[in-house]
């Protein structure tokens, strides 16, 4: 988890490795990059992409991974980047700790930050763009990060405006997670299930 000026990011991830990759950065510092299957009741269809960076995380990882647990929860912290020429966000889970767990498959976060940008839905919802400050700490300078949320429009608790301070809590998950047909429905993106705003009021 991340703070710093008033700001929070947290995020977890409840899964079943379906994929690891054992990598070198451009820097040469080796990282492992996760796929993992978070589908269920509540996410519908979806897959959480994550990474562990650091040699003694990577170790850690893998010698758990190896014991061949059914499912894992990777704690850590929720990324973000905007392919800029597509203008599509994609999210992914820094992660520093992994243990075994039986918990329903889910990949979740806890954001707190500034209203960037809001835009009105067609369902009556808002898609927010929330800035989080991530303070300097160590060897890295402070630097803040812009995640796309989605406030759907039959679970909108209060409209958010720009510039406001904001807390959410959410899932990585379709849209329609049990639709007419019994199966999920729409992209996997960030939906906001609690939302409180913080100020100004």
């Amino acid at each position: 988890m991340v703070s710093g000026n008033g700001h929070f990011n947290s995020g977890h991830v409840f899964g079943r490795v379906t994929e690891v990759e054992e990598l070198l950065s451009s820097g040469g510092k080796p990282y492992l990059s996760i796929k993992m299957n978070v589908s269920g009741a509540k996410s519908g269809q979806a897959t959480a992409f994550c990474r562990v960076w650091g040699e003694k995380r990577c170790q850690d990882f893998m010698g758990l991974f190896k014991t061949k647990p059914a499912a894992l929860v990777l704690r850590g912290m929720m990324t973000s980047y905007c392919d800029d020429e597509k203008n599509i966000f994609y999210n992914n889970f820094t992660c520093f700790s992994a243990e075994a767990t039986t918990a329903e498959a889910r990949a979740v976060f806890i954001l707190r930050g500034e209203v960037d940008q809001v835009t009105a839905t067609t369902d009556g919802g808002q898609r927010v763009l929330l800035r989080v400050i991530r303070e300097a700490k160590d060897a890295y300078q402070e630097s803040s990060e812009l995640f796309e949320l989605w406030l759907q429009g039959e679970k909108l608790f209060d409209a958010v405006a720009a510039g406001q301070d904001i807390e959410v809590k959410g899932m990585i998950r379709q849209g329609e997670v049990d639709d007419f047909y019994g199966g999920g429905d729409g992209p996997v993106r960030a939906y906001v299930d609690k939302l409180k705003i913080l100020s100004p009021f």
